[in-house]
């Protein structure tokens, strides 16, 4: 198979996904990243697609098919985007958050969000978010997993979720994965009844 390079034609999937130029050079991107990892040895067959996957995972490329949409939602390039990955796959750098199986990983955004407070939300599977009142805007782009809002509407990967203040409701984390979202706030959460 003939690697991928930045001046090859995208795959039909992600050029279907692509909605700028500037997607489209980092999918570009990632794909000459993915080419250029070394062929598996025969013996290796059954075990590399685990292998790619947990590297992946463990990389700060696990999410580039989204630095487009991350880019724009935080303001940042996507080489910030890789720092901020890279320091994040450190648990030490992650701080408790307001409830037990809460933690947050907080950075500066680019100069669009000066004076907000940005960063990463990371939730247990399956744990609720209780009722909570927003006293001030909440916006939220879905990294992995998911949730349920008090609706029952589904937000996952690649979703953006919008809270305006005054809002309340609660929301159910999915079962089957831990959540990880990137977060912006003008405003703090409120527990209501808490």
């Amino acid at each position: 198979m003939k690697p991928f390079t930045p001046t090859s034609h995208l795959p039909e999937f992600a050029a279907e996904h692509a909605t700028s130029d500037a997607e489209r050079s980092e999918l570009a991107e990632f794909f000459a990243r993915l080419g250029a990892l070394p062929e598996p040895h025969p013996s290796d067959l059954g075990h590399g697609r685990a292998r790619l996957l947990a590297a992946v995972s463990q990389s700060e490329e696990r999410f580039a098919p989204l630095f487009a949409k991350l880019s724009h939602f935080f303001d940042l390039s996507a080489e910030a985007l890789r720092s901020i990955f890279a320091r994040a796959a450190n648990e030490a750098d992650w701080e408790p958050g307001p409830l037990p199986w809460v933690s947050l990983f907080h950075f500066q955004a680019g100069p669009a969000l000066a004076g907000f407070d940005t960063g990463l939300v990371r939730l247990k599977k399956g744990m609720p978010f209780p009722p909570h009142r927003h006293l001030g805007n909440e916006r939220v782009l879905i990294l992995d997993g998911g949730y349920f809002d008090h609706e029952q509407r589904w937000y996952g990967p690649g979703d953006i979720h919008d809270m305006s203040e005054g809002t309340q409701h609660a929301l159910q984390m999915n079962p089957d994965r831990d959540v990880l979202l990137a977060v912006i706030l003008t405003g703090q959460i409120e527990v209501v009844g808490g």
